[in-house]
């Protein structure tokens, strides 16, 4: 889907409105940086089913070297007077990431992928982007996955704060078992962690 497909079905979407002006400013930064060799949205907004609390998924490939040049590119379009906890981390050398969630509750996941970094992009997304047909290069002809099982405690204690957001949004939605499986899978995780740092020590 291209992206104004994607902006005239979620313009008349009050549920979503704020996540839709971010994104705008944000894609049209991505359109001018020379960093940028494509850059997609994903999950629940490129399938159709984003609701209020449902984050923004983008994923920015970079020119090589160009990983935390794109990313502050992208993150300068956010206002962080409205961030409530941001998270980052790293992908590999050159293929950074940060998350966000706004004081409205919303949210964002930015991934940046390299030209080296391994990724396929599976359908259905958004595209914003995609400079001399770059994303071709990085399209795999399946469906994405409808349900993935989700690593747990994947960052430990520094991306914590999001994987109870995770939750939030599901109890939000009145998806109780999946809240509930993730937070006994989440309790089993950190438990693990615990023990085998006492047993270092």
């Amino acid at each position: 889907m291209l992206f104004q497909e994607f902006f005239e079905r979620w313009q008349s979407n009050p549920s979503t409105t704020l996540q839709v002006a971010l994104l705008l400013r944000i894609a049209d930064a991505l359109r001018e940086s020379p960093d940028c060799s494509g850059a997609v949205v994903v999950g629940s907004f490129a399938k159709g089913s984003a609701d209020r609390l449902s984050d923004i998924d983008l994923v920015a490939f970079c020119s090589e070297g160009g990983g935390h040049s794109l990313l502050q590119t992208i993150t300068r379009q956010i206002t962080s007077s409205k961030v409530l906890f941001t998270f980052d981390g790293m992908h590999d050398s050159g293929s950074p990431f940060q998350k966000f969630v706004f004081d409205d509750m919303s949210s964002i996941e930015i991934h940046v992928v390299s030209p080296k970094t391994e990724l396929v992009l599976e359908h259905p997304f958004v595209e914003i982007v995609n400079r001399e047909s770059y994303l071709e290069s990085r399209t795999s002809p399946l469906l994405a996955a409808t349900k993935r099982d989700i690593a747990v405690f994947r960052y430990g204690d520094r991306l914590l704060a999001w994987e109870l957001f995770n939750c939030l949004k599901w109890l939000w939605r009145g998806d109780y078992t999946a809240a509930k499986r993730y937070l006994v899978k989440l309790g089993r995780a950190i438990e693990a962690s615990e023990g085998s740092e006492s047993s270092v020590s």
